[in-house]
């Protein structure tokens, strides 16, 4: 149920806060849903962090709606409203605000077991990861080759910190 809420508050917030010419922000769009999706399909016997069903029938709803909805609409909100223009402290406090709306939503997604989280994963592990996410989708946006360069390493750092081998991919 959760999952569903923040679908809608996602499309809303894409409604009102979203740059309505949304076709330059595609490809960032698709790159933040891949890298979700990716994480679910490999990680699909070894979890770092699932998606509960929470009162939903099936426990793919959740993560289908996080993949087709929440990543891309968050990114083009995101984007969109970005202060391109504007001093580097400005940038900063932009990010700082997503990453804190993102690891608030994390936090009451957990505590409404709308989350959980598996070997070794935690919300410190998930407050670095949405810093590092956010710096590399506005990268996307403007150097995408750059933004996947620095992508393949750092998962591949979190696959050896996590013991995310081969042998534990689907």
């Amino acid at each position: 149920m959760v999952a569903i809420v923040l679908s809608i508050s996602w499309i809303v917030a894409a409604m009102k806060f979203g740059d309505r010419d949304w076709r330059k922000y595609y490809p960032s769009m698709l790159f933040a849903a891949l890298g979700n999706a990716l994480y679910e399909v490999l990680c699909y016997k070894y979890q770092l962090w699932s998606m509960e069903p929470n009162g939903v029938v099936y426990s793919i709803i959740p993560m289908m709606l996080l993949i087709l909805v929440g990543m891309p609409l968050s990114t083009w909100v995101f984007l969109s409203k970005y202060p391109y223009k504007l001093s580097i402290i400005k940038k900063a406090i932009y990010v700082l605000f997503f990453i804190l709306v993102f690891i608030v939503l994390e936090y009451i997604s957990i505590k409404l077991g709308a989350i959980s989280y598996h070997n070794g994963w935690n919300l410190g592990w998930s407050l670095l990861f949405v810093i590092v996410m956010f710096i590399v989708i506005r990268l996307h946006f403007s150097r995408p080759i750059l933004a996947l360069i620095i992508s393949i390493p750092f998962s591949l750092i979190l696959c050896m910190i996590f013991e995310v081998t081969l042998d534990k991919m689907k």
